[in-house]
């Protein structure tokens, strides 16, 4: 089958995580539910009600660590989300560079989906609302700009950023090879590019269960092999291609998030809905489940132009 493009792709996607976290597009709803659950604002902000991803919260550490293991020039640096969704794994990521003395002038976050940005800028305002300006230890504030965008085409001039991340939604774009090509050309030179690839590769354990292909559909995750990932990276023009598989890791993370999830599974459905916190168990659990078995592998990706 051949995949979708253009609008039809849009909408696909935007079909899809509406029906799976629909309370996320009733923002005033959620909002009432993680000021109830969490009892004040600051407490709801770092439920991360937006950080819906496999890795979360933890995956952003891995790309931020990734990025100063890198080592930055020192520089205020400009960054951008390919896939950044509502916005939340694009900020966990600046805060914690932030927390590590690496400044960061400007966010881009960049997604297909116009509802998934409408709902990062009304995020944003009332966080911005709520907190102040963001400034990290030593750092100036930062800024944060959602824009609707095909990650294979993107608005940005070449040669316009230091940094490019893609926290989970790397396993949703049908054509990778042409997303890294757009990244090589908007990076400068020694630019980096950092990925958790939570749910798109392909293991050694066979093919994916029929649980894992249902709750992770075809036309909205895109599946390859590992060397055929490598490869697009490095005919995009990308050196130093490193991917860290993280399976014992991914394992041991899902197991507890899990075993989180069930204990307060009340509060977890005041949020999001009853059937969406059914649906969240489920997609994390199959996802555990197939990375024991070797058939999805998750990893932590980095690659680097050349300077």
């Amino acid at each position: 089958m051949s995949a979708p493009t253009g609008g039809a792709q849009q909408d696909l996607q935007g079909d899809y995580h509406r029906r799976l976290f629909h309370a996320l597009h009733d923002w005033e709803r959620s909002w009432a539910g993680a000021l109830d659950v969490a009892g004040d604002r600051s407490r709801a902000h770092a439920l991360g009600l937006d950080q819906l991803g496999h890795f979360g919260a933890q995956g952003c550490e891995l790309v931020a660590d990734a990025i100063v293991a890198a080592g930055p020039t020192g520089a205020p640096m400009t960054l951008a989300e390919l896939g950044c969704g509502f916005g939340g794994a694009l900020r966990a990521v600046v805060d914690r560079l932030s927390r590590r003395d690496v400044t960061v002038r400007t966010a881009v976050g960049l997604d297909f989906v116009a509802d998934h940005v409408q709902l990062f800028a009304t995020i944003e305002a009332r966080r911005a609302t709520d907190t102040g300006a963001r400034t990290g230890v030593g750092a100036a504030p930062w800024t944060a700009h959602p824009v609707q965008a095909d990650v294979r085409a993107l608005p940005l001039r070449t040669a316009s950023l230091d940094v490019a991340v893609c926290t989970g939604s790397l396993s949703h774009f049908a054509r990778t090879d042409a997303v890294f090509a757009e990244a090589a050309r908007v990076l400068r030179p020694g630019g980096l590019l950092v990925m958790t690839d939570e749910a798109g590769l392909l293991g050694p354990g066979g093919e994916p269960s029929e649980a894992f292909r249902r709750l992770h559909p075809p036309g909205i995750f895109f599946l390859t092999g590992v060397e055929t990932r490598v490869a697009q990276l490095r005919t995009a023009g990308f050196t130093d291609v490193r991917l860290r598989e993280l399976t014992d890791w991914a394992c041991a993370l899902l197991h507890d998030r899990l075993k989180v999830m069930r204990l307060f599974f009340g509060d977890l459905a005041a949020i999001y809905g009853p059937e969406e916190a059914r649906t969240l168990l489920d997609t994390l659990t199959v996802a555990r489940d197939e990375y024991r078995r070797g058939a999805i592998v998750p990893a932590l990706v980095t690659a680097r132009l050349p300077v």
